[in-house]
């Protein structure tokens, strides 16, 4: 029997790669999967919180009915809202709370301004897995509130036989068949060059018009967030490495990620009250208006030495720029539309020291630590007043963060190890004067501060081979989306801002179980704030939502299963539940319940899949989202506290391997049922209240050479 007591330190290293590894030399032992987004290599069985792995093939699986990432996360790993086929997330928390987004290790979240457009900034087919660290998190610093999401993008080989890969494919709407249309290609390639593994490869995607289950169109901007009806989206990837030295490597990896929208139709209000969902209608774009559009660029060097001074080293330099369109609304201000800019780079270094040769009698274990240097560059101009009176939603933000890590392992017996660490982040915050966008006050320019210092500690216990219990307390933090509030702004100077890291607390138990090919995973958590983020009406501006600072509460349950009837069918079930409320009126006490943006209603998802050949599978799989309706009093066009029905989708696919050439067949929404989105549902909006994609069916054919 083995103990396994772990501290998660607020304070870990950025992973490289996501390592599912099975051992295949003993199929009924537990799988080690390593879960590197933790700084240091946890596997699953020893890590003492909640962790969903998503493979490669699982994605694969999921590229067969959908090609929306936010579904593919949805679908995946507990905890996570449902996503809506859109560009933007609003709505998409994480145990209730804000998400953080990584590629790599590298943030590409935009904690001073959110514009919701960071689960959508690279294409599935780049990626090698995902890793999501359920409950709060600082492992990164701010903004893991609800917990982490870590893109990881695919490796090469150093083999000097190269792998290509074409594929070329089309989905479209059984409804609507003529304008949904909905072609891509993909291309890839990987192999060795001169002892340098490589692998690029590159996507593009024409979405045409999208339809509901009666053949109607939707809007193409659904919820008002962004929307990829008629869009072109291009994907870029390349990752090179260089292994020497026996113990050294060196890394930089490079993606390119673009979705523009041009559409001749606009969205034509629904009625709630009526049952009457929004819709589409075609007409000319107003000429000022820019398309909207999504891009985002991220990069990165890395090195890596095993064995320097009896420590490990990784040291990753990163640069990101993205930029963001939104919709133009004629009627705000004469017409206007915002974009969101921003820039980082930043400095991640971690060591990793044995214990053994420390002279501390312990033969085992060692310390962690490390920095953090991020410099974040962001603004949302208005458009075009920024330029005429310097009106903006968010003036020039310039914020450099400096973070200190430690943590300790200490395996302290065979069966007991003790983990322990702490992370302090300091952050300088200088802002442009500026404008308010609403309100028209001029607001005068300055500098801010603030810090934080989280602790995590943890605890796994083996019981015996393949059952493990775990539990602890973690801590994330953030400063909620700054540039939010200043379009409202009612003051003049930005002194009187005194920004304060909102401390999130996590406590967590649960069990993991891997026994006769059966795994199994349960979760209770409950995470309180004393500043936490809510959102309502906004009084100058009746289309917006304002930011409210409130103590909280948050709790849920969370459970996955998974296994195989013989060796050649499989099948998975994920739930998923949560609560919340909030102080509404400062008594003390958390008894108002927290808007439709922060919680969704329960979620359980489920598949079967057949090996009916070696060459030959199919897959049938399961999406419910259940109901929730805590605002009964709510008027239509309150943010937020739409009443959420029940809605269940069912999606089928096959494919088969015919040599080289593989030729796959997807059935989204199968039934073709009819539903809202539970977005749609929950923001109680007319103009927004859009139905979800009727049946959709996708044809690929993939060849390797």
């Amino acid at each position: 029997m083995k103990l396994r007591f772990l501290v998660t330190a607020a304070a870990l290293a950025f992973p490289v790669s996501v390592q599912a590894a099975e051992n295949e030399d003993d199929q009924s032992g537990p799988a080690d999967i390593i879960v590197t987004g933790t700084r240091l290599s946890d596997s699953v069985q020893t890590f003492p919180g909640s962790v969903s792995v998503v493979s490669e093939d699982e994605i694969q699986s999921q590229l067969a009915t959908t090609r929306d990432i936010a579904q593919i996360l949805s679908f995946s790993a507990p905890g996570v809202a449902p996503g809506n086929d859109t560009a933007a997330n609003v709505g998409q928390s994480l145990r209730g709370r804000p998400m953080r987004i990584f590629i790599d290790g590298v943030p590409v979240s935009n904690p001073l301004r959110d514009g919701g457009r960071d689960v959508r900034l690279i294409a599935p087919t780049a990626l090698g897995g995902i890793e999501v660290i359920r409950g709060s998190s600082a492992l990164y610093g701010q903004g893991g509130a609800g917990g982490i999401v870590n893109y990881i993008t695919k490796n090469g080989a150093a083999s000097d036989q190269w792998k290509f890969r074409t594929e070329i494919g089309t989905s479209f709407s059984t409804e609507h068949f003529g304008d949904s249309m909905r072609p891509y290609i993909f291309q890839s390639a990987s192999g060795g060059l001169g002892g340098v593994d490589i692998n690029v490869n590159g996507s593009y995607e024409r979405v045409n018009g999208q339809f509901d289950a009666d053949g109607k169109r939707l809007p193409p901007d659904p919820n008002l967030f962004g929307g990829i009806a008629d869009s072109d989206i291009y994907n870029f990837y390349g990752k090179v490495g260089y292994d020497f030295g026996g113990t050294q490597r060196i890394e930089a990896m490079a993606n390119y990620y673009q979705q523009t929208q041009d559409t001749d139709y606009v969205v034509v209000p629904g009625n709630i009250a009526q049952g009457i969902p929004a819709g589409a209608v075609k007409q000319a774009q107003d000429p000022r208006a820019l398309d909207q559009r999504n891009r985002n660029f991220v990069s990165y060097f890395a090195y890596t030495n095993s064995d320097i001074l009896g420590s490990s080293l990784r040291s990753q330099i990163y640069y990101l720029k993205n930029y963001s369109v939104f919709g133009f609304e004629a009627a705000r201000l004469g017409g206007t539309q915002t974009t969101i800019e921003s820039q980082k780079y930043g400095l991640q270094t971690d060591f990793k020291t044995r214990l053994d040769g420390l002279g501390l009698g312990l033969d085992r274990g060692l310390i962690l630590w490390g920095f953090d240097i991020n410099r974040d560059i962001t603004e949302q101009p208005l458009l075009p007043l920024t330029a005429i009176d310097g009106r903006a939603f968010a003036p020039p933000m310039r914020q450099t963060n400096f973070a200190l890590f430690v943590q300790a392992d200490l395996p302290l017996t065979d069966w007991f190890t003790l983990r322990a660490g702490i992370r302090h982040d300091e952050f300088r915050l200088k802002i442009d004067p500026f404008v308010a966008g609403l309100t028209g006050v001029a607001v005068e320019g300055g500098k801010l501060s603030y810090g934080a210092t989280p602790v995590n500690i943890g605890a796994t216990v083996e019981l015996t081979e393949g059952v493990q219990i775990f539990g602890g307390f973690s801590q994330g933090f953030s400063v909620p989306d700054i540039g939010g509030p200043f379009r409202n702004a009612q003051f003049s100077s930005i002194d009187i801002l005194k920004p304060k890291a909102a401390m999130v607390n996590n406590y967590e138990i649960g069990t993991r179980l891997n026994i006769g090919g059966v795994k199994a995973s349960a979760a209770y958590f409950i995470s309180t704030s004393k500043l936490g983020t809510d959102f309502v009406i906004n009084p100058l501006a009746l289309t917006e939502a304002l930011i409210i600072r409130e103590k909280e509460r948050i709790h849920g349950f969370e459970a996955t299963l998974d296994g195989k009837l013989g060796e050649a069918t499989r099948w998975g079930l994920v739930f998923a539940w949560s609560e919340g409320k909030r102080d509404a009126d400062g008594d003390g006490k958390v008894d108002t319940p927290l808007s439709g943006r922060r919680i969704s209603p329960e979620t359980l998802n489920g598949f079967i899949e057949h090996d009916i050949t070696d060459r030959w599978n199919a897959r049938l799989q399961v999406a419910y989202t259940g109901g929730r309706d805590k605002f009964p009093d709510g008027p239509v066009g309150t943010f937020y506290t739409g009443k959420v029905e029940p809605t269940t989708r069912i999606d089928a696919s096959t494919s088969i391997k015919l040599g080289p050439t593989d030729i796959t067949l997807g059935i989204s929404n199968l039934l073709n049922n009819d539903y809202y989105t539970v977005t749609s549902q929950m923001l109680n909006r007319n103009e927004r209240y859009s139905k979800a994609l009727g049946r959709t069916i996708l044809v690929q054919i993939g060849i390797d050479y």
